[in-house]
């Protein structure tokens, strides 16, 4: 836990690292919430009021003739944390955006504690990133390639499955929007449970969960896993098993933002799922029903 005066110093080198990247991209740097950012220079001038929110901005980085846009989350200890943050492009395929954020992953970790790293992980980026366009289109001429060529195939038997994630926690605005996003985009039903704890449910086809695991597992969170996978094989019907209608967000806060876990139990038992609480938590979940 870091001390008041700890917790200025990170703050100040978060705007004073904000600053100096927004006089290199005016127009393409765009800060999330500026209410956070408000909230952060009064901190700094005052003590005597919570700590603010984590600092959320996007930077479009111009890259030849395309934009790869990197989302960035601020702990409130970083430069003493690791940042969460995550590429992504129109440009890149599925495989080529999981393995950059792989590599974008080894890259924060390389970097030194209690100094701001944010405009390294831009020049990385600037260095490398060709490797990871030119491999995107290279994929996409082969996939076109097999879908002339392989028309009379049998397809693969459909696998329903349905994903458990737990973090620490999911506080970020732009990584909830995305989860969302990403689910909505790839036919996923589910949720994502705010706060903290956090947990992600996620039941669609095995391909489409998985590429949406791989995704979300490349955002950089504090601590993320898989503790429950559910399967079922040669399914005729995908929609038919699923227990959810829609992916959406829910919280159920307390105070200091985590989850009431009994209210999360309904929820789950609203939906036939409470046998995953005991999975994600390693508890048997009880919860008292209101009296008619």
């Amino acid at each position: 836990m870091s001390t008041p005066e700890e917790m200025i110093e990170n703050l100040t080198a978060q705007v004073n690292e904000l600053q100096a990247l927004q006089s290199v991209y005016p127009t393409e740097l765009a800060v999330t919430d500026h209410g956070v950012l408000a909230d952060i220079n009064e901190y700094i001038e005052c003590l005597d009021r919570e700590p603010p929110r984590w600092l959320e901005y996007a930077i479009a980085i111009p890259l030849n003739g395309e934009n790869i846009e990197l989302l960035v989350s601020l702990p409130t200890n970083y430069p003493k944390e690791q940042p969460e943050v995550y590429a992504r492009g129109s440009c890149l395929d599925r495989m080529q955006q999981c393995l950059l954020n792989k590599d974008l992953s080894v890259v924060i970790k390389a970097q030194e504690t209690n100094e701001p790293c944010i405009y390294t992980l831009i020049s990385w980026l600037q260095d490398n990133v060709e490797t990871y366009l030119k491999a995107s289109v290279c994929n996409q001429a082969i996939k076109r390639n097999d879908a002339n060529t392989s028309g009379t195939e049998d397809r693969t038997a459909v696998i329903f499955s349905r994903y458990w994630i737990y973090s620490h926690h999911i506080y970020g605005k732009i990584k909830r929007r995305d989860v969302t996003n990403l689910a909505k985009e790839n036919s996923i039903t589910g949720f994502c449970l705010a706060g903290k704890p956090g947990i992600i449910c996620m039941e669609g086809t095995l391909e489409d969960c998985d590429y949406c695991w791989q995704k979300i597992k490349a955002m950089n969170w504090h601590k993320i896993l898989i503790k429950l996978m559910e399967k079922e094989e040669d399914c005729s019907n995908v929609d038919n098993m699923r227990k959810f209608t829609e992916f959406q967000e829910v919280s159920f806060p307390t105070t200091e933002r985590h989850n009431n876990m009994g209210q999360f139990l309904k929820y789950l038992t609203d939906h036939d799922c409470q046998h995953a609480f005991k999975e994600l938590f390693g508890i048997e979940g009880k919860f008292s029903k209101l009296p008619d």
